[in-house]
């Protein structure tokens, strides 16, 4: 039964319903139409499943290995936390305040460990992309860890950035303008987020050793039916990696 409920999920909820649609059409269309619906169906079914998901994620997750247990204590003077986005207006924030959102979450919540290891001060660098009234994430990212009992001495709020070169510039800004410019940190964000945030720090004059964490891809697991089935998880898993893809080309070009 499991099984059989796994199969009609994917079938009827999108993007399986949309894949099952386009199929029918097909067969009500003229050959010119039917060829490019093929290709529309044949693509959109290919970023559905897993195994295309994980050969787009994969290399980006894979591009720096978890952070070394051997690593120096004294090296970095700061655990760097980028955001990753805010739910606005979440309810059980109470009213005027925003949750972090699950991939920001993690971050948060890795980086807090961290603390533990690394007598440094924390850093969280968020603002708001746009202005919708809501707070600026890093504001929202403070709660958090004052909930998880963090030294408000500790923290270290970057609170106007709004993309990754801006995280980077903004921090180094903000050490330089108190007198005291930071050099080395840990730099913590999701596992396929890691190459652009490197990217970025590294050529506003900070050396990192990345923390990455919100790993997407499953390892360890051979494919089986199931993974060729189309699902929201493995499309949302491919809109992430094309998403680096094309926002490391774009950060190549316009912040050499």
């Amino acid at each position: 039964m499991i099984f059989v409920s796994k199969l009609l999920t994917a079938l009827f909820l999108p993007p399986g319903c949309i894949i099952l649609f386009l199929i029918i059409l097909i067969f009500f269309v003229k050959w010119k139409i039917k060829i490019f619906l093929g290709m529309l169906l044949v693509f959109f079914y290919a970023f559905s499943i897993q195994p295309v998901s994980d050969f787009l994620l994969k290399p980006l997750e894979n591009a720096w290995p978890p952070l070394p247990e051997n690593t120096d204590k004294t090296w970095p003077q700061a655990i760097i936390v980028l955001g990753g986005g805010t739910v606005q207006g979440s309810p059980e924030a109470g009213e005027g305040h925003d949750t972090l959102s699950s991939d920001a979450y993690k971050r948060a919540v890795y980086a807090y460990k961290l603390c533990d290891v690394f007598p440094v001060p924390l850093v969280f660098a968020g603002g708001k992309v746009f202005d919708y009234d809501q707070e600026p994430e890093a504001v929202t990212a403070e709660r958090l860890f004052e909930s998880l009992g963090l030294d408000s001495s500790r923290m270290i709020l970057e609170t106007t950035s709004r993309n990754t070169w801006e995280n980077a510039r903004e921090i180094a800004k903000l050490f330089s303008d108190e007198g005291s410019a930071i050099e080395r940190a840990i730099l913590v964000t999701s596992a396929y987020h890691v190459k652009r945030g490197v990217y970025c720090f590294e050529r506003n004059g900070i050396s990192v050793i990345p923390a990455p964490t919100d790993y997407k891809c499953e390892r360890g697991r051979k494919y089986d039916f199931l993974s060729f089935l189309p699902t929201m998880i493995y499309l949302e898993n491919t809109w992430l990696a094309l998403h680096e893809y094309v926002g490391l080309l774009y950060y190549v070009i316009a912040y050499r």
